[in-house]
């Protein structure tokens, strides 16, 4: 079988090829590099994940991945004692926008909130609205907004696979 690297084109050109898809369709994502060995083997997969795929596929039609990162001042690690209550004001209005969401690895003592949110595409400039409003609110703090992406952190699907968990 063909080993394929990994380099910046090749992660370019799958990057841009998935965001084409996400201007028409719904897309399940799956690891980047996901390679089936020939045909057969994809047509298994295919046919044993095919209900995992459509219960999946039910839960993120029509909605895309958002990541919101805010953090504290570097001169600071805390909001005048108000972490708490400003993380849950951001996280209450983003969630009242969006159909699910994840708390990600807060991976640094700055960092208040990390996390990403599963809207509906027609819901998509409200929810960027939000994040303006909240950034201008909370001045202090930096607020990393990306996406849309396809639902990496809200599909999970397990096939032909011993580890339990996601979808089946």
């Amino acid at each position: 079988m063909k080993e394929y690297g990994v380099d910046e084109v090749d992660i370019k050109v799958h990057k841009t090829v998935v965001e084409m898809a996400m201007r028409e369709h719904s897309v399940l994502p799956v690891a980047y590099g996901m390679v089936f060995k020939n045909n057969k083997l994809l047509g298994v997969a295919m046919k044993t994940g095919h209900r995992a795929m459509k219960k999946a596929m039910d839960s993120v039609d029509g909605k895309v991945e958002l990541g919101v990162k805010v953090l504290l001042p570097q001169s600071s690690t805390e909001l005048n004692g108000k972490v708490e209550e400003c993380r849950s004001e951001i996280t209450r209005c983003l969630g009242g926008i969006a159909a699910d969401s994840r708390s990600l690895k807060l991976f640094s003592d700055r960092l208040l909130l990390n996390t990403s949110f599963l809207v509906d595409s027609d819901r998509l400039d409200e929810f960027s609205d939000c994040v303006g409003r909240l950034a201008g609110d909370y001045d202090a703090l930096k607020v990393q907004y990306s996406g849309p992406w396809p639902p990496y952190n809200f599909v999970d699907i397990q096939i032909l696979g011993k580890k339990r968990g996601g979808f089946r």
